[in-house]
Formats: C-alpha cells, structure tokens, sequence
C-alpha cells in the first residue's frame, strides 16, 4: 500500500509525540538472548520482580483460565471492593486501571484540556509528560535538587494555568521520596483547583518511616490523587493491573471515560489473590531489602556512589562513561539501564535482582573497574 495516499489529519498534539521505540534495556530475555546471542541473561532494567507472581496469584490464575471465554464484570467490583478494604477507603474512592500507564492517561483525559499546565519534576517517569503533551496541556518541569524532588521550586511555578502537578514518590529513577511533613506542608500550599498526583509504584518497598501514603491524607486534601501497580514487588508485570484513589468525584469523571473491561480476568484473579498474600508479601520486600544493602555497599567498595534508595532499583553515579559501561555488561549478558535517558550522564539505573543477579552484576563491574 502506498503510504502517501493516507490524507487523514491526526491530533495537532501528536505532533510534540514520538511512538516508543524499545532499545536494548526495554527488550525482554528471550530477545535478548537472540540479539546478544547469550543463553544466560541478567536483565536489570526494567526494574521488574525478580521472584516472579506470588504463588497463591498462580493457583488463582490457573482456575479463572477456565472461564475465560465469557465476559467478566466490567466494573470490575470484587477487586474494587478488595482494594477499598486494603486502603481503608471507600469503593467508589477506586478506579482499577490496565496498569498505572493507564492511569496516568485516564487522569489525563479527564482533567487536562489545551491551555493547562502540569508540573513535572524531572528526571521523573515519563509518561506524565507523555499523557500531558497528548492532551495539548503545557509540560512546566521543575529539575530534582541533590536527587530529590524539590517541593519549594515546584510551590515557586504555581501559577494561575496550573491544572495537574505529577509526584513519583519514590521517585523513578532516583529511588528518593518526599516525606509526610514535606508533602503536608506543600499540599497546605497548592489551591484546591490543582490536582497533584502522587504516583506510589514503589511505596511497599519503603522502610523509612518519614514516608506516609497520599490515601492517607485525602480526607485532609481531596485534591490529591494517588496511582499504585501491581507490577513491582506483586510481580505481574505482564498482566498490566493498576489502580487510583482519590476523591469519589475525581472517580467518578474518570469513569466517564474508563473502558469496561480495560482490565483481563487472569489479571484480577491475580490481583486479587496477591492483596491476600501478606506473608508472600513480606516476604519479597524483605529479600528486596537484604539485595539493596548487598548492592549499596558493593557499589559504594568499587568507588562508585549509589544513591541511598527506598525502592527496587539503585540509580548510581559511576563517575564514568554509563554508555561504555552499559556496553561492556551487555556483552556479558547482563542489562542495566544507563540514566543518560533521564538526563544524568555517567549513573546507572540498576533494578535489584535476586541474589546471584546481584553478585554477578557485581564480579563483573569488578572486571571493568
């Protein structure tokens, strides 16, 4: 088909839009293994569980298989319900998502129109900006101060337009956080108009007991709009389960919009059995936390310096070319993911693996050094 017989217009803002072109990091093991021809590969950069779903979500996972031919409810009530339990919040407080991607664009399209302006942190995840831009609103980003989001300079930028401000917390690819006194101060500062979006992908992972979740202040600040995912420390990556908690209000336009059935029934089944698993659950975050030290302190005796994190990844500054470095470990069969993309030359973004991932990540930076 000749490509230049299509005249239709698209979006005037999809012109400030670039599709995602995976490179290396982005490629999963199987591909890897093709493009590297490694028959062992180590990937470390997509900040995935190494210990793969909870086993209660697979036994859940393989009975539901068998009904996968009808439809399931499109609201989606029994995890909605179950969520609203866990988060000590009321069901019609949460919206379940296709994962927090999803979230973020839901958010997008209900709130966002041409002329708005977000604030953004940067470097932060990307597709805050992503979903922005898409809906014609205007990007404002506020650089990070010693690794951390600097809530003062964001406060600094609020002006009349500002319609959304996006705070990972944790942050991603820092692995810093904001803490309950420093987000309560800035939330009594941010008009009530302005929707700040706190997006907790990482929250189960964090020890520190400075951190408080934004569900718990929403009584206080019904602006306040929290995304969490079931893909980091419950391990259904694949799966593309996510959710939101905010203001019955906030729910309920984003529903206007929401498509029934935008998440898979395996998905909830295992959603479900996961929010059960409070053992599997500590479990995991504890051998996440004994990786974490390992790699801090391994990173810290080959000179580098890491960056103290309260997540499933360590972003470090090697104090050298991150790009050669990323090279020379592919080549070993291991994949990082250098930070040039977010704006930090010479740091790596390292997802914490399981122990034997750790140890050869680390042997092999030993051989480079």
């Amino acid at each position: 088909m000749e490509r230049n017989n299509f005249t239709v217009q698209s979006r005037k803002s999809l012109i400030n839009l670039k599709p995602f072109v995976p490179e290396l990091p982005d490629l999963t093991k199987e591909e890897l293994k093709l493009r590297l021809g490694k028959e062992k590969i180590i990937k470390l950069s997509f900040n995935e569980s190494p210990y793969g779903p909870f086993p209660s979500a697979l036994e859940r996972m393989k009975k539901v298989l068998q009904t996968s031919h009808l439809y399931h409810d499109a609201t989606l009530k029994e995890l909605r319900n179950k969520i609203a339990q866990v988060n000590g919040v009321e069901t019609d407080q949460v919206v379940v998502s296709n994962g927090a991607d999803e979230m973020i664009l839901l958010l997008a399209q209900s709130f966002l129109e041409a002329g708005d302006e977000v604030i953004i942190p940067v470097p932060t995840f990307g597709q805050y900006a992503a979903a922005s831009k898409l809906m014609g609103a205007k990007t404002v980003t506020v650089p990070l101060t010693n690794y951390k989001i600097n809530l003062e300079l964001i406060r600094q930028n609020l002006n009349r337009a500002t319609k959304m401000i996006f705070l990972c917390n944790p942050n991603n690819p820092t692995g810093t956080f904001i803490t309950e006194e420093e987000l309560r101060k800035f939330l009594t500062e941010v008009p009530s108009g302005v929707l700040v979006v706190l997006d907790e992908a990482y929250y189960a992972y964090v020890d520190n007991l400075q951190y408080t979740s934004g569900i718990k202040l929403l009584a206080e600040y019904p602006n306040v709009f929290v995304i969490r995912t079931f893909s980091k420390i419950y391990g259904l990556a694949a799966l593309r389960v996510g959710y939101g908690i905010g203001s019955p209000v906030a729910v309920g336009e984003i529903n206007r919009i929401r498509s029934p059935f935008n998440v898979n029934l395996v998905g909830q089944a295992a959603a479900l059995a996961s929010l059960d698993d409070l053992e599997e659950l500590e479990r995991i975050k504890e051998l996440n936390r004994q990786e974490r030290a390992y790699l801090h302190t391994e990173l810290e005796k080959l000179g580098f310096h890491p960056i103290p994190s309260e997540t499933n990844f360590i972003l470090v500054n090697i104090k050298k070319d991150s790009q050669k470095v990323f090279t020379q470990l592919a080549e070993d069969g291991i994949i990082i993911r250098p930070a040039d993309m977010f704006g930090l030359p010479n740091h790596l973004r390292i997802t914490i693996g399981n122990h034997e991932e750790n140890y050869r990540l680390i042997q092999a930076l030993m051989r480079l050094s």
